[in-house]
């Protein structure tokens, strides 16, 4: 797999599809109340909340996807068929018992967007080359923005809604889990925070781990590896003299996204925050290498810091034991329940 599928795979996390009549492609299809926070400096922030019991007071789960610039929902109209594909995860919608639960659109990105596809499949490469990016998400997508988006949306939800502020937990996934410590760091409101299958340290660092394993392996020659390394550096070197850079981009992202995660780690914000702290990490994942977030809770012994629950299941990024085709375990719910009991809430899995 090449590196731009593999950092293109964990924008859509467990890729959700159906094939009915009547295609969930609104917020009310979900659940979900729409609404917009006009913000002076972010611009319009767009969040959907859900609408189950929405008039009582309750905790308030913010969530935070992966990465890229695609749409909460995309409508693919193929040959013969049509189906939905969601970027982001309806079990943890499933929440809506316990929490307001709250999604961020991305800056310019509609809540549904429609591609036509030739053909019956319609592969990641053929949505990403369908869906170009919004000169919006391209100037305004950042660490920054997403983090200031999501503490923005916290307080606009608190002022607007029935929330129990004893109970504030953000939740990142993937790209998200860099964000969800950002958050907690600048919102003091966020009592807990979760980041599932994230960083520890610097994510470029990843692809020059990646480098090194594929040798070890055998799978190329350390000769190969050094190379690959050399190249990957002049990269780097290249995004960090040019952080601001919308228009230059490597793998799919622009070189200001790239730099912005590349330069705050989330080793920092992690080691910045006393509140309750969950992190999970996959054995098996190759999006978000499991060595970088083993660094975090040996920061956290040397710093003597008790308040971090590090839990590592043996998956991929998408909850799957791609090691053992014979292992029928859930880990998906196996990690919501743990969720769940870290939160010392009722399982309701």
């Amino acid at each position: 797999m090449t590196l731009i599928l593999r950092w293109t795979g964990c924008l859509f996390l467990l890729l959700m599809t159906t094939r009915s009549y009547a295609q969930p492609v609104t917020p009310e299809d979900y659940n979900l109340k729409a609404c917009t926070l006009h913000h002076p400096s972010l611009g319009d922030i767009r969040y959907y909340i859900t609408t189950r019991e929405l008039q009582t007071r309750k905790p308030l789960l913010i969530l935070l996807e992966g990465s890229g610039h695609f749409p909460l929902a995309v409508l693919v109209k193929e040959t013969h068929r049509m189906e939905v594909m969601n970027t982001f995860d309806q079990d943890m919608l499933k929440m809506a018992d316990h929490f307001h639960v709250v999604m961020i659109g991305k800056p310019g990105i509609p809540f549904c967007d429609t591609i036509q596809v030739n053909g019956d499949t319609a592969g990641l490469e053929i949505i990403d080359s369908l869906l170009p990016m919004p000169a919006t998400y391209r100037q305004r997508s950042s660490l920054t923005w997403r983090a200031q988006a999501a503490s923005a949306v916290i307080d606009a939800v608190c002022a607007r809604f029935l929330v129990n502020q004893a109970q504030i937990v953000v939740y990142g996934y993937s790209e998200g889990a860099q964000v969800a410590p950002k958050v907690a760091v600048i919102n003091k409101k966020v009592t807990h925070c979760a980041s599932v299958f994230g960083a520890g340290l610097n994510q470029l660092y990843d692809f020059i781990i990646d480098a090194r394993l594929e040798a070890l392996k055998g799978h190329i020659t350390y000769a190969a590896a050094q190379q690959r390394v050399d190249s990957l550096m002049q990269v780097f070197a290249d995004i960090y003299r040019h952080p601001g850079d919308t228009r230059k981009e490597w793998e799919g992202h622009t070189y200001q996204r790239w730099a912005g995660y590349g330069t705050e780690l989330p080793l920092h914000n992690f080691s910045r925050l006393s509140i309750p702290l969950f992190i999970a990490a996959g054995m098996h994942d190759r999006n978000s290498l499991v060595y970088g977030l083993d660094y975090v809770p040996l920061e956290f012994l040397r710093l003597g810091k008790t308040n971090l629950t590090y839990k590592v299941y043996p998956t991929d990024h998408f909850f799957r034991n791609t090691m053992d085709s014979q292992d029928t375990i859930h880990y998906k719910q196996q990690m919501l329940q743990d969720l769940l009991q870290w939160l010392k809430m009722p399982s309701s899995h």
